[in-house]
């Protein structure tokens, strides 16, 4: 398996040349878990583990595409004109897909990729949207077997 940590700590700092407030909060699933509209600090994002399939890659391989979904959440308010509430959730995707679109998390691990987004919520004060990615790894840390029993070893005193 393949921890999704870097990509939260890869998200957390404001990227170079990004104009405006960026995300308060950058988590994973247990925490989107766990929020409270009313008492969320917005905007925030949540790295989400969405599927992986595994195509078998030899003895002691697997060939891995892991999906993961980058939940992004706004203030659904409209402050000056139609559309602007639009204009910011494409900003802070660009952003996003700038940071993680062809970024490695390990070296054995192919580029990421962009899959499409979805809204999964409009509500009168937030918007939550979700982008999907992903990446594909040969996963070749499984152990070998143990060598065959051939003789015992003794620690300690002999008796």
């Amino acid at each position: 398996m393949i921890s999704l940590k870097p990509l939260i700590e890869h998200l957390t700092p404001k990227p170079a040349g990004f104009d405006g407030l960026w995300f308060r909060q950058v988590a994973g699933a247990a925490e989107f878990a766990r929020i409270r509209p009313e008492a969320l600090p917005l905007p925030a994002c949540w790295i989400v583990r969405a599927a992986d399939k595994v195509q078998h890659a030899g003895e002691r391989a697997e060939n891995v595409t892991l999906a993961f979904d980058v939940v992004i959440a706004i203030e659904n308010v409209r402050s000056h004109a139609q559309g602007e509430t639009d204009d910011t959730l494409l900003k802070y995707r660009q952003a996003v897909k700038a940071l993680l679109l062809g970024w490695e998390i390990e070296a054995d691990i192919k580029p990421i990729k962009f899959g499409g987004g979805q809204v999964l919520e409009y509500t009168d004060g937030d918007l939550y949207w979700r982008d999907r990615y992903g990446f594909e790894a040969l996963i070749t840390n499984y152990l070998p077997d143990p060598p065959a029993f051939d003789r015992l070893n003794y620690v300690g005193e002999k008796l």
